[in-house]
């Protein structure tokens, strides 16, 4: 079983507002202040700068404190310079400054922004008749009123952290993530469970009726310390080139059970594993899956495995291993449904109990958004998945727009970043009454 890309970088309940990684600014609570109160006052559209001076603290302990505090002042008046008036910025770690700006009327990109920041921090600056010549890697994000503050503020860093991994002295936008190398990628895999370098991450699902939450989404997370977060859309199919489907398989499963069985104690919650076009094809993982019900001490309709509505499974052996495991009470859900044929093939084959829809694709102004007749297509997949008997989950909802939209449509329930992004699994029994007070918050209908 795999997560799938629902939270591009994925990802504010419960989690870091910025990557876990040793370089990485503590969380720059003022940044977010100065959004909400761009919100608030309902200002145009802002860009998020993260701006890292490259090996400025090695530097710091030649130049000593007060050399060291007086070059980030005058990096700050440089950035400023370039700025228009009320730019709000912080130095949200010794290297690391932060800044919220207004994008220049009629202007959507803030990339050339960022370069030309770039460009002017490459002059040399004068301190105490030296000159000193420093180099920066710049993350830039563009806000959005109706996306998490949180979420606009990590995309920032973690734009920041790529140019950084890649030796620093460049500029990244979070709007175009770029992969990392394959050579390396493929070479660090197979060693990354070993080095404890793979985790676990659970993204929750929250019922319209009741406005509670059902259950929780199973993402796979690899950190590797030479490449950084790597994003599952591009290990995953190297996971696949390299055979370790079933070893990696095997040890989220081993690592699930305990987890189900411990939130027993908080809620009767679904665990979803998400399964690759590879597993499909590996009659073992069914197996192991119907062992793991018999010996591991869960309720069986608490496991629904997803699967792809364009990859349904033709072999029929392997349906029937499916079945097997639905007799047992396992649920099974399709994802990305949508109404093209394929997914009307996999609705009829397979009659799941949910399917869930992408409406990442509509942006931020739900119905209205996205291309056109998108919304229309999605609604009309919700109403072919109920007449089915089939649940219906939205998944990718971001903004309220969003949600207001696929309750009008009649979908159950939601998932994204609107509720609540993945977090750490070893955080559940902390971190869920939190998301549960923000179903309900979100979801309770209005009085």
């Amino acid at each position: 079983m795999h997560p799938d890309a629902d939270d591009p970088g994925g990802t504010p309940a419960g989690d870091a507002l910025v990557p876990s990684d040793a370089n990485v600014p503590a969380r720059p609570a003022g940044l977010l202040s100065a959004l909400a109160a761009r919100r608030d006052e309902g200002a145009p559209p802002a860009a998020v700068l993260a701006i890292r001076l490259d090996r400025f603290a090695s530097a710091c302990e030649t130049l000593g404190p007060r050399r060291a505090a007086h070059l980030q002042a005058l990096v700050q008046a440089r950035i400023a310079a370039l700025l228009p008036q009320g730019t709000v910025m912080h130095w949200v770690a010794a290297s690391d400054l932060g800044a919220v700006t207004t994008l220049p009327a009629g202007c959507t990109d803030a990339g050339p922004i960022a370069a030309r920041i770039a460009a002017d921090l490459s002059r040399p600056f004068v301190l105490d008749g030296f000159e000193l010549f420093i180099s920066s890697s710049i993350g830039v994000a563009t806000d959005h009123p109706d996306i998490p503050a949180e979420r606009s503020m990590q995309q920032a860093f973690d734009a920041m952290l790529r140019i950084v991994r890649q030796g620093g002295d460049g500029l990244a936008r979070a709007d175009k993530p770029a992969a990392p190398p394959t050579a390396p990628l493929l070479a660090a895999l197979p060693e990354a469970l070993e080095r404890g370098e793979l985790s676990l991450q659970l993204q929750p699902r929250a019922n319209f009726a009741g406005a509670h939450v059902s259950g929780y989404t199973v993402r796979l997370r690899w950190h590797s310390p030479a490449l950084g977060r790597v994003a599952p859309q591009d290990f995953l199919p190297a996971v696949e080139t390299l055979g370790l489907v079933g070893r990696i398989g095997a040890w989220l499963l081993d690592s699930v059970l305990p987890l189900m069985r411990g939130a027993e104690a908080l809620a009767p919650l679904q665990f979803t594993l998400l399964a690759s076009s590879a597993q499909l094809h590996r009659p073992e993982i069914v197996d192991a899956l119907a062992q793991a019900i018999d010996t591991g001490g869960i309720a069986a309709e608490r496991l629904c495995i997803e699967l792809p509505a364009g990859a349904a499974p033709p072999d029929a052996g392997i349906l029937e291993r499916f079945a097997d495991l639905r007799r047992l009470g396992v649920q099974l859900a399709l994802g990305d449904f949508d109404d093209s044929p394929g997914s009307r093939l996999a609705l009829k084959a397979l009659r799941p109990d949910r399917v869930s829809l992408d409406v990442r694709r509509l942006g931020h102004g739900g119905a209205r958004g996205g291309s056109p007749g998108l919304a229309e297509r999605l609604h009309s997949a919700c109403v072919m998945a109920r007449r089915a008997g089939a649940a219906v989950c939205a998944k990718g909802v971001e903004s309220r727009q969003q949600l207001e939209a696929v309750r009008a449509w009649g979908c159950h329930s939601v998932q994204g970043y609107l509720l609540a992004q993945p977090f750490p699994a070893a955080w559940l029994m902390q971190t869920h009454a939190a998301i549960q007070q923000r179903a309900r918050e979100l979801l309770a209908p209005a009085s």
